[in-house]
């Protein structure tokens, strides 16, 4: 693959103007009705009302009239697509993505893509051209509807394999009809200026007569169906009255038979005749298995089929088939079924039943349309489903080994039991068998248990002749009971397989979900989705997650061969997917070449990343079970991502907020608390500037003194500002040594004396304190911050009492004043920064005294708090460990060592 065909900007696929662009379909009767004309002659007048229109993909033509539309419109330049062998052209959609046109012309939607090519089919293309918002005009055939396909090729003679599906058609906002005469149309093929239909078609066979005339009646009612459905959809939105048909649903029954295609499409269109909603339902029992993985890729392929023509798809697990079929029909207010008809032999039917007559004879209400199939096709699905290499013949040897020993073991103990108990013994190789291994091995222990009992204890023992007639009856009766309970025991073991498989995927789902629920860690995350999707899976995963710069890196990885998930065509894979956000890789519709699986980790609004699936067995084909689990656990994965990445985005929101906060309240406060001192200090010095001669010596005096308290004041400002940048950043560091408690309270008492006014400091500390270990400058800042808040917050002429006591390991400071107290509410936000009770927001501070209080007391492994006084006032209690000093701490070792010798 051309690793730089896919490279392109970022962001094509999201649109400017409107979410999703209108679709318009050309649809005629065959090539050579004049489609690709009416689609150039309508773009050209959309051009000259002003659109931006391009030239997406056009077929060369060699009519005139459409070489001058074609002069009118730019054009894209088409893109190549290359191997060792072989070159294709291709249409560039990247260029369109890019180039972002109002309007662009795709013709031949039914087209198949070059191998290499990122989607499979054209009109996938066409798809995601829509999503970036970008309206489009294409051109179809009437025989490339897919659910036509079948009555296509009965009326030509030959298979069409280029087709479109009904569901992508519907959505087109327009369908125009081109038709012409069925005369001018072989006339038109005669002169040559039809160009070939396809490679598989015989152009010679396809224009007949006939074969025009009935493709014109089919585009003729398939386009008056699209006018009725739109009618009827007007109708409805604009809630017009009318005779409305009444609701009715469709089923049809689906099995990995490729005639079970014919019977979908028939299906399909039943239900658009009705206007009824349609299903798709498979049975899976015990005996209807795919057993091989060519089965497997049909059952699949025709699923997938029914899934794209519009179908609700339901997979049942039962034990009958025709059971299962109408209770679901009357469950979902079935009214038509439509069936194949089987090609089993009578005998076979009258053996296991026939699902055909169990359902006509059951239906009661409901219609049953039986639809007979091509025998060929049939036949080659039963030859694979009974092929050798499925057949395992191990069961069969354990079995027989199982009857010798059984034999052996009563003719050495057991001749003295009743032959009925021996005969009941024979049934445990029976049971044996149909719970491990199903209905085969034990039909087969049923028999050799027949002829070993037969054989070894009826007699004349040692013939399979019998003595008396009535042992014949015995051994019917044992064959039918061996039977029965063989076919119930093996029922019974395929429901608890099923039961196992769905608790198995209900449990890995819960235990993604729970794992994800707890973690809060993106690298957490990204390891318990790899770890439980690798093993539920058993493939090795990888995790693609956009870095810093956009650019995708892989993230996380199973362990194994990382080299899958390094390489450049899985990185190309990778950004594709995450650019366009559509699945790709095995079993999907995008970038089908390559063995692994490419998951976009997508949301509804933003794709997150991409997880890639590497299959340890390259040949294997990814089932829609299995594609279903793993698409469920990707979309949990991405959730988890998106709920991890939107609590980050919340946590920075919230800081953002929070530091904008913070920052208002500094500026608040400091221009509050700058203000009063600047203009004290500004008055003063400008008063003694202007009237150094008329103040006296004590007028001077009491001015300076006004000017020192200020700048005290803003000193006090500049020190709490730095103190908080100090803890905030990390950078507040301890200069511990022995100091005593007094001496410090000596020097704050010293520094708040000037604000004391009228206020009283009573002093009341312990004499036995002893010496303590602390940074005397950081809590003599803490005594004059709360001295300085008592202070502030207390009336003239109160008492402020500072005490101090030892309490077993801690040195309690207790700081009580008289002041209005604080609300109990606000008693724990009072350390915060920037917080001031709605009380005092009359008296100037900043608020931060108290955060510096709690910072520095905390490097102190300390603890502050605030309680209420007693009647009235606040109490700030400081807790300090206490330490021993060095020389006590010798001597309690000295005695310690007197002791031990």
């Amino acid at each position: 693959m051309d690793n730089e065909q896919w490279e392109s900007s970022e962001g094509t696929i999201h649109s400017t103007e409107k979410k999703y662009g209108e679709l318009t379909v050309f649809l005629g009767a065959s090539s050579g009705v004049g489609k690709t004309y009416a689609m150039l002659e309508a773009a050209c007048i959309k051009q000259k009302e002003g659109q931006y229109v391009l030239i997406g993909w056009l077929e060369e033509y060699d009519r005139q009239e459409n070489k001058e539309r074609i002069k009118e419109l730019p054009n894209i330049k088409p893109r190549l697509i290359q191997d060792e062998e072989h070159h294709f052209f291709e249409m560039d959609i990247e260029e369109i993505l890019n180039r972002h046109p109002q309007l662009v012309l795709i013709d031949e939607l039914a087209h198949s893509n070059a191998p290499g090519s990122p989607r499979a089919k054209r009109y996938r293309d066409v798809e995601a051209i829509l999503m970036a918002g970008i309206d489009v005009y294409t051109t179809i055939n009437i025989y490339e509807v897919e659910s036509l396909k079948d009555i296509v090729s009965k009326i030509i003679g030959m298979e069409v394999n280029e087709t479109v599906p009904d569901k992508f058609l519907e959505h087109a906002s327009q369908i125009r009809l081109v038709d012409s005469p069925s005369d001018e149309i072989l006339r038109r093929f005669q002169e040559g200026k039809i160009r070939t239909i396809s490679k598989n078609i015989d152009a010679r066979k396809f224009f007949r007569l006939g074969n025009i005339i009935a493709l014109r009646e089919m585009a003729l009612r398939y386009a008056a169906g699209q006018v009725d459905q739109q009618l009827d959809e007007y109708m409805h939105s604009n809630k017009i009255p009318g005779p409305w048909p009444v609701s009715e649903k469709v089923m049809v029954c689906v099995s990995a038979s490729p005639f079970s295609k014919q019977l979908i499409r028939m299906a399909r269109q039943m239900a658009t005749s009705l206007k009824a909603e349609w299903i798709a339902v498979y049975v899976e029992t015990p005996r209807r298995l795919p057993k091989s993985e060519q089965e497997r890729l049909a059952l699949s392929s025709n699923l997938q089929l029914a899934e794209e023509l519009g179908a609700t798809v339901r997979t049942i697990i039962g034990n009958s088939v025709a059971e299962e079929i109408l209770e679901l029909a009357r469950s979902q207010n079935v009214k038509q079924i439509v069936i194949g008809k089987p090609r089993y032999s009578r005998i076979w039917e009258w053996m296991h039943g026939s699902v055909v007559n169990q359902v006509i004879r059951n239906s009661h209400e409901i219609s049953v349309h039986i639809i007979p199939g091509q025998v060929e096709r049939y036949n080659d699905i039963r030859h694979v489903t009974v092929s050798r290499e499925n057949l395992k013949w191990s069961p069969y040897f354990i079995i027989t080994a199982s009857v010798v020993l059984l034999t052996i073991l009563l003719r050495i103990f057991g001749l003295s039991f009743d032959l009925v108990n021996i005969a009941l013994l024979y049934l445990f190789p029976v049971l044996f068998g149909s719970v491990r291994w199903g209905i085969g091995p034990s039909f087969y222990a049923a028999g050799i248990g027949v002829l070993a009992f037969d054989y070894f204890f009826v007699p004349p023992v040692y013939s399979l002749t019998v003595s008396d007639l009535r042992y014949l009856i015995s051994f019917a009766v044992f064959l039918v009971v061996a039977t029965l309970t063989a076919s119930l025991a093996s029922r019974l073991r395929h429901q608890l397989l099923e039961v196992r498989q769905r608790e198995a995927i209900t449990s890995t789902l819960y235990a993604l979900s729970r794992q994800m629920t707890a973690v809060t860690d993106l690298s957490a995350a990204l390891k318990s989705m790899d770890r439980q999707i690798s093993e539920t899976i058993g493939a090795q995963v990888a995790i693609y997650l956009p870095s810093e710069t956009g650019e995708l890196r892989l993230t996380e990885f199973s362990s194994g061969d990382l080299n899958w998930g390094q390489r450049e065509p899985a990185m190309v894979i990778v950004k594709w997917v995450y650019r366009n956000g559509e699945i790709a890789g095995n079993g999907t519709h995008n970038l089908r070449d390559s063995p692994d699986l490419y998951l976009p980790l997508k949301t509804e609004d933003q794709i997150h990343g991409v997880l890639a699936v590497h299959l340890k067995n390259q040949d294997l084909v990814v089932t829609p079970d299995r594609m279903q689990l793993i698409e469920a656990l990707t979309s949990l994965s991405a959730m988890a991502i998106a709920r991890i990445k939107l609590q980050e985005e919340a946590k920075v929101v919230h800081l953002t907020a929070e530091s904008e906060r913070l920052r208002t309240a500094l500026l608040d406060s400091i221009s509050h608390e700058l203000r009063t001192p600047l203009a004290t200090i500004i008055g003063s010095v400008t008063a003694l500037i202007d009237g150094d001669a008329v103040f006296s010596s004590n007028d001077r005096h009491e001015l300076l003194s006004t000017i020192r308290e200020g700048a005290m004041r803003m000193n006090r400002l500049v020190t709490n500002l730095l103190g908080m940048v100090r803890i905030e950043s990390g950078m507040l560091r301890l200069r511990k040594h022995w100091c005593d408690l007094e001496d410090i309270v000596g020097v704050a008492l010293t520094q708040v004396k000037d604000s004391l006014q009228n206020r009283v400091i009573r002093l009341a500390i312990d004499e036995s304190i002893p010496p303590i270990e602390v940074d005397d400058v950081l809590l003599e800042q803490v005594l004059v911050n709360v001295l300085n808040n008592a202070i502030k917050y207390s009336p003239d002429r109160s008492e402020i009492v500072l005490s101090a006591k030892k309490n077993i390991n801690v040195i309690e400071i207790f700081i009580r004043d008289e002041g209005a107290g604080i609300p109990p509410l606000e008693l724990g936000r009072i350390f915060s920064k920037f917080y001031r009770g709605e009380s005092t927001r009359n008296i100037p501070g900043t608020g931060l005294g108290l955060a510096i209080c709690k910072g520095i007391i905390e490097a102190h492994e300390g603890t502050i708090r605030a309680t209420e006084n007693s009647p009235k006032g606040t109490i700030i209690t400081i807790s300090i460990p206490l330490f021993d000093p060095p020389l006590l701490r010798n001597e309690n070792l000295q005695e310690e060592g007197v002791k031990t010798s």
